[in-house]
């Protein structure tokens, strides 16, 4: 209750120091002491000079407190506190309420013990050591002359007033040493789950690092293997065909790994970005299947479809995450289906309380070998695999993990339902966007165009990586020049006519002279015929404040190696809008 109360999370919150919250609580202590002392004052009748001070004193913390605190000067504060109460109110009240035989030297005693606790610094030592002189020549100066001393009436005011100074000096001192411990318990219990928590992230990180070790190096014995069979075989097309085959699955295996990885480590970084468009539901299902087609064939596999529940079709949504959410959830239904089995994907939508959005459950369901319970729990955690699956199959383990978090991610949610022996489903509820018709006509204006005699320019050190690029630009009627480096694409545009090349293919990690680099400097080309020549960026790096940084520069698309054909020409045709045909 108390933590939940606004004026002690304001005094005693985690925004102060430990010295300004121990003030605030001097002061809190302070203040209810100076009034039972000016309240017990009035009422045994002592001197008016004591009641005085003791109503000043009162009001000194208040405004102590108000600098503190409404200021924020919280260390100003101190200092002024310290001086003042130890160096003048002290004094006055040492000489106004007894001296020696009262209880000022308990009060004074508190005085000296405040620097320490309160001010940073060396300052400390200088409020100390004025306090404590002063204390000495005070006491020696009325011992000399003890007619400076108000004395008290009776012994009994002077019991009184030493019982009450003890019980309030107590309890300030026992506040003080009871907060600390309080504090001491607390930053040690955060430092005990720090650390704890800094060695499971060290223990996560090491599997990390073996489960992906592991799985990189799998798919790359594989490559090397089947490479070095391939050469033994060159002259044996069924056994060369055979390993060009294997080579190809392991290869994309190793992508799939590499691709898996980095969105895990984009997704924990937050760096992942929604991109919506419009997009059919069919379409992107489709795509799936059409992706997983070779291993549904190999299992003999068969794919029902429900779609009788699907009223809108074309929907705006991000397709890439949508695609890559269903791709890892049928990925793992034919994983772990037996040969010969079925696999049904359907898609309910629901309405909700905003018109222009509907709620999308997609349901992946097998008829596999399922999960045990105690698996279910940790399903979606980063290279789980279940031990007890009867089917040895390859992956990472971080497939549903990034289902799971770009899921989320989207605004939705994901379930799994599963019984060992039995299969496994899993619901996947998205809300997307219902596209107005403007926004559908103009998706579905899609032109194919002729690239036939277009000249452009391939920028890459690379020389494999430019090979295959060439060779899939001529098949599509490319006229291709090459360069190996930012430098000498320079060169080349500098010493062609204006308008030579209608378009540049640039890699952006190159020696000498990089495409961020290469792309400032035809920007700034006097000849508009140049300067405003679009440049489609390629890289292997993949983080978004690189594609930001390559956008700044002045590139006008940015694609990922390696290069996926169909989405490159995709964006030559934004590119080539002339020569359309239908």
């Amino acid at each position: 209750m108390l933590k939940e109360n606004k004026l002690i999370r304001r005094l005693f919150g985690e925004q102060h120091d430990i010295q300004h919250r121990l003030l605030n609580l001097i002061l809190l202590v302070g203040m209810l002491g100076v009034f039972f002392a000016c309240v017990i004052s009035i009422s045994m009748h002592q001197n008016v000079l004591t009641q005085i001070l003791s109503l000043i004193c009162l009001l000194f913390f208040v405004l102590i407190y108000w600098v503190a605190n409404k200021l924020e000067r919280s260390q100003t504060a101190i200092i002024i506190f310290s001086i003042l109460f130890n160096n003048i109110i002290l004094p006055l009240l040492f000489v106004s309420s007894g001296g020696i035989e009262s209880g000022m030297p308990l009060w004074c005693l508190m005085g000296f013990v405040f620097p320490f606790l309160l001010i940073k610094g060396r300052s400390c030592i200088f409020v100390f050591i004025i306090s404590i002189l002063e204390f000495i020549g005070l006491v020696i100066y009325t011992y000399y002359h003890p007619e400076v001393i108000l004395k008290m009436s009776s012994m009994k005011m002077v019991l009184t007033d030493m019982v009450v100074t003890m019980i309030a000096v107590v309890v300030v001192f026992a506040s003080i040493f009871r907060y600390q411990k309080y504090i001491y318990e607390k930053q040690k219990n955060t430092i005990t789950t720090a650390i704890r928590n800094a060695n499971d992230a060290i223990k996560q990180k090491q599997n990390f690092i073996s489960n992906v070790s592991h799985d990189i190096r799998t798919p790359m014995d594989s490559i090397i293997g089947f490479t070095e069979l391939a050469k033994k075989n060159i002259d044996n097309p069924e056994k060369l065909q055979d390993c060009l085959a294997k080579i190809s699955r392991a290869s994309g295996h190793l992508m799939n790994l590499i691709n898996e990885v980095l969105d895990i480590s984009k997704i924990d970084s937050g760096k992942t970005v929604i991109e919506e468009e419009i997009s059919s539901i069919h379409a992107i299902i489709e795509n799936v299947c059409q992706i997983l087609q070779h291993e549904i064939d190999q299992k003999k596999l068969k794919i029902k479809f429900d779609y009788s529940m699907l009223d809108e079709d074309v929907l705006s949504c991000d397709t890439i995450r949508l695609n890559q959410i269903l791709l890892n959830l049928v990925s793992n239904a034919v994983k772990y289906s037996y040969e010969g089995g079925s696999i049904s994907i359907s898609v309910i939508q629901l309405s909700t309380e905003d018109e222009g959005v509907i709620l999308n459950e997609f349901h992946v369901k097998d008829e596999g070998c399922g999960m045990t319970p105690e698996f279910v729990e940790h399903v979606f955690e980063p290279f789980a695999r279940d031990k007890t699956s009867p089917l040895a199959v390859d992956g990472t383990g971080l497939g549903l993990t990034i289902a799971k978090s770009l899921t989320e991610i989207l605004g939705g949610q994901i379930d799994v339902v599963s019984e060992l022996g039995k299969g496994t489903e899993f619901t996947v509820s998205i809300p997307l966007t219902i596209p107005s018709l403007t926004e559908i006509e103009e998706e579905q204006d899609v032109v194919v165009y002729d690239f036939k005699g277009r000249r452009v320019l391939v920028v890459d050190d690379n020389q494999l990586n430019r090979e295959i690029l060439v060779a899939a630009l001529l098949e599509e009627g490319f006229i291709v020049d090459e360069a190996i480096d930012g430098s000498f694409a320079i060169e080349k545009l500098r010493d062609s006519p204006p308008g030579t090349y209608e378009l540049v293919i640039l890699d952006l990690q190159m020696p000498v002279m990089d495409g961020y680099e290469t792309t400032k400097i035809i920007r700034n080309f006097k000849d508009s015929r140049i300067s405003q020549i679009p440049i489609v960026a390629v890289t292997a790096d993949a983080l978004p404040e690189e594609k930001t940084r390559a956008f700044n520069c002045g590139v006008n698309a940015y694609l990922v190696k390696p290069v996926d054909m169909p989405a490159m020409m995709k964006v030559l045709m934004l590119f080539f809008r002339e020569n359309k045909r239908s």
